[in-house]
Formats: C-alpha cells, sequence, structure tokens
C-alpha cells in the first residue's frame, strides 16, 4: 500500500466507475468548465493531464525535428493551400476544355 504525500485526497469512486475531480484540481488543470485530459496509467497509478498540456509536451518534442527540417505548421498550411489552388486550377483546365461540360 502507498503512503499518501502531502497534497494526496481521497476520493471515492462510483460503482459504474466515474470519480469526481474535485474543483480545486480542476481549477489547477485549468479545467473549471470542463475539458478533455488524458489518462494514462504508470507504475499502477492514473495520471490525469489537460490535453492542452499533452499537447503541448508533443510540440515540445517534435520542435527541435521542425526546425532541423525548416518545417513549420504555417508553411505546412501555405503549401497545402498552394497545392489546392493548382487542383482547382487544373480542374477549370479541365473542365473548359471539355465541351461536354456545361
Amino acid at each position: 500500500m502507498t503512503v499518501a504525500r502531502h497534497g494526496d485526497l481521497p476520493v471515492r469512486m462510483a460503482p459504474s466507475g466515474r470519480l469526481s475531480v474535485p474543483a480545486k484540481y480542476r481549477k489547477a488543470l485549468g479545467l473549471q468548465n470542463g475539458g478533455v485530459v488524458v489518462l494514462s496509467l504508470r507504475d499502477g497509478e492514473i495520471r490525469i493531464r489537460p490535453i492542452k498540456a499533452v499537447l503541448a509536451e508533443i510540440q515540445a518534442m517534435v520542435a527541435p525535428y521542425l526546425k532541423a527540417s525548416g518545417d513549420t505548421v504555417e508553411q505546412f498550411l501555405a503549401d497545402r493551400r498552394a497545392e489546392a489552388a493548382r487542383e482547382e486550377a487544373e480542374y477549370d483546365a479541365d473542365k473548359a476544355a471539355d465541351p461536354r461540360t456545361d
């Protein structure tokens, strides 16, 4: 049995498996109005983290690789918009060249 640490708070689980996260913990995690969290199970403990924190962690892990390659989200979006414009122009050209289309 694990000894409780300072700040640990016993919470009763409902028969359905639901847990109620106390308000002070939701506030500390920025979940006052609900929100998405990520659960992980490590060493027999459940860890609850806000999705924003998990995404920030992933972005920090990937950032060195993006910097090395020069890729950014903005560059990806710009490339995708340019590709979509090219596809639309090709479609319009094909449509204009086909006498069967109205």
